[in-house]
């Protein structure tokens, strides 16, 4: 009885093999986060706009005088510098003065004492992330 010899072949055709596995991985978490910035400032701006009406404006004389005018979606840090694997929705009080800086942080944690609007967005942008294809292109 003859026995064929066996061979075993790999095929390097598919497109994991074609593309920067590392490349796209890091590409799709980096539009995820933009993604992440730009939908989490505007749900959060959303949300401290409903209540508006019912709160006095910011003192020290702040322009906009309100919170959510000051809430920002970024994915870099405060020098330009690009983050590979973060996104952050926050109250930015860079450019006032110490005065306008403290009255603006003071005012949003009372505000978000009140509502909750960060705490609720950062909830329902981890259950998006969880439904994130980030192999996608591999």
């Amino acid at each position: 009885m003859a026995r064929t010899p066996i061979t075993t072949t790999i095929d390097l055709s598919g497109p994991f093999f074609t593309k920067d596995p590392r490349r796209t991985f890091l590409q799709n978490v980096r539009d995820l986060m933009d993604v992440i910035a730009r939908e989490g400032e505007a749900d959060v701006k959303a949300q401290l706009r409903q209540g508006e009406p019912a709160r006095a404006p910011l003192s020290a004389g702040l322009s906009p005088a309100r919170v959510s005018g000051h809430v920002r979606g970024r994915v870099s840090s405060l020098s330009g510098r690009r983050w590979a694997y973060t996104a952050v929705v926050s109250v930015n009080n860079s450019g006032l003065s110490k005065k306008q800086g403290i009255a603006l942080m003071a005012a949003a944690a009372v505000v978000e004492r009140r509502t909750g609007a960060f705490k609720r967005t950062g909830r329902r942008l981890r259950k998006a992330v969880k439904r994130a294809n980030l192999t996608k292109g591999l």
